[in-house]
């Protein structure tokens, strides 16, 4: 009784990678926008960069039990 361990596809990662991204920062644009920050488009596609880099870079593997 293990886990199988796999690399998933780039374009899976790209995609989970840019999903999450997006999320994390229009939380972060709400959060913003409730305490009368003012919006940076800047800010808001750089924190998307690189958490969405950051979260594909963790996720890359695919881990599941074995059914044995």
């Amino acid at each position: 009784m293990g886990n199988d361990i796999e690399k998933l596809p780039l374009k899976k990662r790209i995609i989970t990678g840019v999903a999450i991204g997006l999320l994390y920062t229009s939380l972060m644009a709400g959060f913003d926008y409730v305490t009368d920050k003012p919006f940076s488009l800047l800010k808001f596609l750089l924190n998307a960069f690189f958490f969405g880099l950051v979260m594909g870079y963790v996720f890359r593997y695919k881990i599941t039990k074995n059914k044995d």
